[in-house]
């Protein structure tokens, strides 16, 4: 297990805008505690600004837009010019629930999976690739892989279409190692389907991987293409920001350690 990984899964409460407030109060507690008031008022105000800033539904759609928009879904055209497809793994859900329920779980990233087998049924004789092993510290339960298999199983879906490279962790290595396992020519063109935030990053770590004529295909979308209402909604704009803090952070990182 790479530091890199360990790293990035320690860093991950920082992308958290709840745990960034819980951070703040603990940190105006500790600064009272020492007589600090000054400093103690100013974590709190910090704390009730970001509040108020993360949970107006504008300021997290209009963030997350700007990912979501990098790239737009390919034409029926494209697609069929395509060698094969790429799905990149994140969409299942608890593994230990999967494990001890004997039933795969899926996740709010489910459309990837939807997609692919979408895209199986347009072209079924081009190669579907699902990559991903575990995005766990440490795996227990049903790996990505595992589950896949079975959902795949329960929709009678069980030709040789479907193939899994069941080692990689994070984006980096699903570029990675997909590359090494499938070796494509420099001409060939394959079809890469992954959430739409997600999908500038993602898209990256594979051109660094070699990667070259990729056709994105963005999925799993949680912004409208242009405009936003103005109203609270703390739970909703909460999950909007996580989702854009973790791809910011992301991108920071892989670009950091040449990852992109």
């Amino acid at each position: 297990m790479s530091v890199f990984f360990i790293a990035s899964k320690l860093f991950a409460i920082f992308f958290n805008p709840l745990w960034q407030l819980i951070l703040l109060i603990s940190a105006a507690m500790l600064a009272q505690l020492f007589k600090l008031r000054a400093l103690s008022a100013l974590f709190l105000s910090m704390g009730f600004i970001l509040a108020l800033l993360y949970s107006f539904l504008p300021l997290s759609e209009g963030l997350l837009r700007q990912l979501e928009n990098y790239a737009s879904p390919p034409s029926q055209a494209a697609l069929a010019e395509a060698k094969g497809i790429i799905v990149l793994g994140g969409f299942t859900g608890d593994s230990t629930v999967s494990a001890s329920r004997g039933a795969p779980q899926l996740n709010r990233h489910a459309e990837r999976f939807v997609t692919a087998v979408s895209l199986h049924q347009q072209f079924p004789d081009k190669p579907v690739w699902f990559s991903g092993f575990s995005g766990q510290l440490t795996q227990e339960g049903w790996s990505e892989d595992v589950t896949t298999a079975r959902l795949l199983a329960d929709l009678q879906l069980t030709d040789t279409a479907f193939h899994f490279e069941k080692e990689s962790k994070n984006t980096a290595q699903n570029a990675q190692f997909t590359y090494q396992r499938i070796q494509p020519e420099v001409s060939d063109k394959w079809i890469l389907v992954t959430s739409a935030s997600h999908m500038k990053r993602a898209h990256h770590a594979f051109q660094k991987a070699g990667w070259r004529n990729l056709i994105l295909m963005p999925v799993d979308y949680q912004t409208m293409r242009t405009g936003s209402e103005i109203k609270l909604s703390p739970t909703h704009s909460f999950g909007l920001m996580q989702i854009f803090f973790h791809e910011i952070f992301g991108m920071l990182a892989y670009y950091l350690t040449g990852r992109i």
